[in-house]
This record gives C-alpha cells, structure tokens and sequence, in this order.
C-alpha cells in the first residue's frame, strides 16, 4: 500500500512558491538573447495549445523540446517515457509545467449547500505536473504503433502551401478587409488600416505570398484587437512577424531567412519588461490565424497527432 503523502509545512511551501517564481524568472530571462527569443519562436510553433509562460517553462528546462505530453498520454501514443540518465540530477528529468484544476467536487457541493452565490463559486487551481519530451521517451515494441510526431518543413519558395491563401483571404474579410495581390514596391506587403486593404507583392512565389499575407493579416488583427497594449511601431513589427513565423512553422512553411533576422536584431535590445509583454501577446494573438490556415479541406499540412 502507497504511504500516505505527507502536508508541506508552511516554510515547505513558501521555498516551493519561491522555486517555482525562480523558474519563471529564468526562463523568461533566456529571451534576452538572440538564440533564446527564436527558439521561443520555434517552440511556440510547436505548443500552440500551451500558454507563453508554460512555452518558455518548457524551453528553459528542455530547450530541445518539440513535444511534450504525460507519461500516460506517452503510452497512448505507442511510446514510453526512458529511465532518468545518471548525469541527470533526480527529480530533474520530468519537465514541469503549469496545469489547470477544476475545483473539486467536494468543494462545489460546500458551495452548493451553502447557498451557490455565483461570486462566491470555487475558481480553478493551478499546480505544477510532470511532462516529457519527444527525446526522452522510446517507442514501445509491436504491435504497439507509435504516432509520427514531426512535420515536414518547406523553404520559402515554390507553391505547395498556395492553397491556404485562400484562408488569409477569408479570415481577412471576416474583419473587413480586403486582399490584393499586385504591386507594392519594395515591400512585400502593406497593411492599411484606414482604407482596410491588404496587399501582398505579385513578385513573390506563392508561398512567399502566403508568408506576407500572414505577417500583413497579423498587423490588421493586432489593430482590432481592443485589449492589446498600445505598441511601438518596433514591437508591433516584432509581434506580427513573430505571429507570422509561428503560423508558417504550424503549417509547414520555413520563413526564418526572411523571420529571423530582424526578430533577433530587436529583441538582442529590449527590455525583460517589453520581452514578456511581446511574448504574452504574440501567444495569444496566432490561434485565429492557426485556425484558418488548417481549414481548407485539403489539410497536408496536418501531420502531428492531436494531444
């Protein structure tokens, strides 16, 4: 029989908090770099359904992380989480992210009885719990099939993403705007807010385009986006292009040549303050976008298994 766990005394769980704050802290100061602000990026990309602070949780404790899920949900996929290396400290080979807890049942019905004042309802609790990533788990024997978890990457040229245009153009009239592709000069696209227009540069190759219609949709939706800061034109450039990067990786589009460059150049100089508050919006802002660009009926793109 399991021992009964034992309740942390009050000093146990103020040095918990404290660790935990120390893990935040760390991981959101691993953007001040460079390397550190693209390989947030590329981690967005990949956990599009987890919060920017578990993504940074997750980057600064595994920063080769591509995946995570639980030790169950391993299983479930036809693989098995390996056993803790020696170099590797105990208690160091789980990566720990925050989970959200419903409240129990025990507690509802204590509201419940006594008299269910909405304002007074139990909110959920969040707790740290134990995940691992795609290299540290091994697929498990037949007739066990393990499910491919990689997405094949393509350069910014050719055609094979062109039918996902048609959704940029679709999200893009569902807030009033309108797309053109056509002559835009040096730019390969513009975003105007006064006359809704979007317009993307016809010397591009249509994954290129599909590229600049992303990172120009971005602009738009950040404009109407009424609970975003008010952001320098540098951030806003920052945000989008982040937003665009991570949405082409979703779908299997490599746009770092033209992504990258200017992202590190900027972030190398901002402040932890602006680098959180960029990150906070950048992971929030792509879900509309993700969405539309796996809509199509045709959906090649869709080569990692849900979680």
């Amino acid at each position: 029989m399991a021992k009964a766990r034992q309740p942390l005394t009050d000093e146990e769980r103020e040095q918990r908090r404290a660790e935990q704050r120390e893990l935040v802290v760390a991981s959101i100061e691993q953007l001040r770099t460079s390397d550190g602000w693209q390989a947030y990026l590329k981690a967005r990309a990949q956990f599009r359904s987890y919060s920017w602070r578990n993504v940074l949780l997750i980057l600064h404790q595994h920063p080769t992380a591509e995946r995570v899920a639980g030790f169950n949900a391993w299983l479930k996929l036809g693989c098995h989480v390996t056993k803790r290396p020696d170099d590797v400290p105990e208690g160091r080979w789980a990566i720990h992210i925050w989970a959200r807890c419903a409240p129990s049942q025990k507690r509802l019905k204590a509201w419940r009885e006594a008299g269910g004042d909405p304002d007074q309802r139990p909110k959920p609790t969040y707790k740290l719990v134990s995940v691992w990533a795609q290299d540290q788990v091994a697929e498990l024997p037949p007739p066990a099939k393990p499910v491919p978890i990689t997405a094949p990457i393509e350069e910014i040229t050719g055609n094979s993403h062109e039918y996902l245009f048609a959704a940029v153009i679709s999200l893009a009239g569902q807030i009033g705007y309108t797309v053109s592709v056509c002559e835009t000069g040096r730019a390969e696209g513009t975003c105007n807010r006064q006359t809704r227009q979007i317009k993307v540069a016809d010397r591009l190759s249509p994954n290129a385009r599909l590229a600049a219609g992303i990172h120009e949709l971005a602009h738009a939706l950040v404009g109407a986006d009424e609970d975003a800061p008010k952001l320098t034109y540098a951030q806003e450039e920052l945000v989008v292009e982040s937003i665009a990067w991570s949405c082409a990786q979703t779908v299997g589009l490599n746009t770092s040549a033209n992504s990258i460059p200017y992202l590190t150049s900027w972030a190398e100089q901002a402040s932890l303050e602006v680098l959180e508050q960029t990150a906070a919006l950048t992971g929030r802002r792509p879900t509309h976008r993700e969405r539309a660009a796996r809509r199509p009926s045709s959906r090649r793109a869709e080569c990692r298994a849900r979680r």
